[in-house]
């Protein structure tokens, strides 16, 4: 093994010096990520940002480690405090303003979403909460705190990567490049393919931004290695510059979020910070001049705590329904961005990074456990209580509330950990009855889990659950034909006897869609399953609880829709189909709930207090409730 040659000492002094060209690139992060927050038009591609932040930290910290390890002072313990007092004490100022304004604004189920992410912050694991939730560039208005996602990714990278750099040191410079660059290909293939087969994973995870950091932390070490003889001539140099300029360029204004991301595609954006990293420093390059401008580095100096602030800001202008792409929530915007970005910045962050505050460790870490402890009380305070749905009156509260005391989740954690391939759970499961029940559809039969589950505990019976979001026909799709045949094999393999099939049936007037329908009964029929098919509940913007609430939130008042539309447009389709299911097959059986949910004019949003709906077109666990009576025959001997 050969030992690691240090990097040259005028190479230590000189990258050991501040880089006024990379805060100016700081500036160029946070500005594309900021534009393309207010208006993806005017930066199609601004969220690139967030990479250019990662090449960013990957070059310094691996700068600032390599130095130390050369000068034998590095040590895990200083590292760690340095992250802390560099990013807490600024996240945790602003994460407890807005738990005030979330309090003051957000209405039960948003304040509760907004817990969820907050509880995680002190373990750094708000990326995988917002995972969880969904798409970064749809339904992020209500996530005051999504933008944090890019830091727990940091904190995740540099749990690893300081211990891999001491480990690293031991060898010769070419094997440590050629782990790195292992390390980082195999981060990048995973990306690349991530983003095609499963895009909110790749964007979200450390394991696809780690070539990122990566790749800035080998920019690093080929610059205090070799940056003190590798001098390229002045046009090369103004070359490569503008060049990279020209990568950043293309990255925040024609990359889009329609694109496979971070892929291939962000390779452009990050070898163009790569190089800007890589060969700024130089007081002849007019590219370093450029970045160097006051004006950027001012911007580069607060770009942590603007960052920090930007999107808190925008989300509550949503709320508050201010555009700021208007001139004068533009304005106020800007201003309420930057005074607070420069008062953390000013007042908080430099005190305490120089230490003139909190300025032993134990102080710090002090200061820091106790502002993560009064948020993450709250945040538990917050879901625990419904999202403090006692702020409200009692009305309005079960409008606010029927969704977060609803049913979302097909499969149980235990469940899914039994079997993780499996396309069916189990709920309940009972050793000695025969019968075993399967509940397979989409939301539209997830909603009814809940009422099922109690139902199946009541008569001793097991109950299965389908977990993917797919309707159960062997529909064209690539994906839903997948699903079909996997529930269906797993069906028979677990022996089940009955089968409920609910789903949003639109379109089953369709030749097509009811002969796929015939083929899924015959092939459980077949199989000696019996079949209930569900005519699916009325739907309607009308019966959505947060309708209601809008009109008067004061004392909200349940909606209803026309029973002769509803019956006329769904329900008679619907039970024409399945009639002539029955008449073709054995033991087929139709559940129409419509009874109980509507009236000789109107299918209403709730009844004697109760709300029925959690949305447009989903029933409430109470909504279940009220028609648990017509699911009893599938318990039943």
């Amino acid at each position: 093994m050969n030992v690691d040659p240090s990097p040259h000492p005028a190479a230590i002094s000189h990258d050991m010096r501040y880089r006024q060209d990379i805060d100016g690139l700081r500036a160029v992060a946070v500005l594309s990520v900021i534009f393309f927050h207010l208006n993806p038009a005017w930066a199609s591609g601004g969220f690139v940002g967030v990479d250019l932040f990662f090449v960013i930290s990957g070059f310094l910290i691996t700068s600032q480690i390599r130095q130390e390890l050369a000068l034998n002072n590095f040590t895990l313990k200083n590292f760690y405090l340095r992250r802390i007092r560099r990013i807490a004490p600024p996240l945790i100022a602003m994460l407890m303003a807005v738990c005030v304004v979330a309090w003051c604004l957000l209405e039960p189920e948003d304040l509760r979403s907004f817990a969820y992410s907050l509880v995680v912050q002190p373990l750094s694991l708000q990326n995988l909460v917002f995972l969880s939730e969904g798409n970064y560039f749809r339904g992020s208005e209500t996530k005051a705190l999504l933008h944090t996602w890019s830091l727990a990714v940091e904190e995740q990278f540099y749990l690893f990567w300081p211990v891999l750099l001491v480990w690293l040191h031991r060898f010769s410079l070419k094997a440590w490049i050629g782990i790195a660059c292992g390390l980082i290909l195999a981060s990048f293939y995973l990306s690349a393919t991530l983003s095609l087969s499963e895009p909110q994973a790749a964007f979200f995870l450390i394991f696809t931004r780690t070539w990122e950091l990566g790749l800035g932390g080998l920019a690093a070490v080929l610059r205090l290695h070799w940056g003190h003889t590798l001098r390229p001539s002045a046009w090369l140099r103004e070359t490569l510059g503008w060049a990279s300029m020209a990568a950043l360029g293309y990255g925040i204004f024609f990359i889009d979020a329609t694109m496979p991301f971070p892929g291939i595609i962000a390779l452009v954006p990050v070898l163009g910070a790569c190089l800007v990293v890589l060969l700024g420093g130089s007081s002849q390059s007019s590219l370093s001049k450029l970045l160097s401008r006051p004006s950027w580095v001012a911007i580069g100096l607060i770009s942590y705590p603007l960052y920090l602030w930007h999107w808190p800001l925008l989300v509550f202008m949503q709320h508050l329904q201010l555009k700021p792409t208007e001139v004068m929530p533009f304005i106020g915007f800007w201003l309420a961005a930057l005074a607070l970005a420069y008062a953390s910045f000013r007042w908080l962050e430099l005190p305490i990074r120089r230490k003139r505050w909190l300025g032993s460790s134990t102080s710090l870490l002090k200061a820091v456990a106790g502002g993560f402890a009064v948020i993450t009380a709250f945040a538990l305070h917050v879901v625990t209580t419904d999202g403090a749905a006692y702020r409200f009156a009692d009305q309005p509260r079960a409008f606010l509330t029927a969704r977060i005391q609803s049913y979302t989740k097909r499969c149980e954690v235990l469940a899914r950990l039994v079997d993780l391939r499996s396309p069916i759970c189990h709920h309940h499961e009972s050793p000695t009855h025969p019968e075993k029940v399967l509940l397979w559809g989409n939301s539209h039969a997830s909603m009814l889990i809940p009422m099922l589950d109690q139902l199946a505990k009541d008569h001793q019976t097991s109950l299965y659950v389908n977990t993917k979001n797919t309707r159960p026909l062997l529909e064209l799709d690539a994906s839903n034909q997948e699903v079909f045949q996997k529930v269906m094999a797993k069906a028979q393999s677990l022996s089940i006897t009955r089968v409920v099939l609910a789903s949003s049936w639109q379109g089953l007037d369709n030749p097509l869609l009811e002969q796929q329908l015939v083929q899924t009964v015959a092939d459980l029929t077949q199989h000696h399953m019996a079949v209930w098919l569900v005519v699916d509940s009325p739907g309607g913007q009308a019966l959505d609880p947060m309708t209601a609430y809008a009109k008067d939130p004061q004392h909200p008042q349940v909606g209803s829709v026309s029973w002769a539309h509803y019956n006329q447009t769904s329900r008679q389709m619907e039970l024409a189909v399945f009639q002539r299911l029955v008449e073709k097959f054995p033991n087929v059986h139709i559940i129409d709930t419509s009874g109980v949910l509507c009236d000789a004019t109107q299918c209403w949003g709730g009844q004697g207090g109760q709300v029925w709906y959690r949305d447009a077109t989903h029933l409430s666990n109470a909504g279940t409730q009220a028609i648990a009576a017509y699911f009893l025959p599938v318990f039943q001997p």
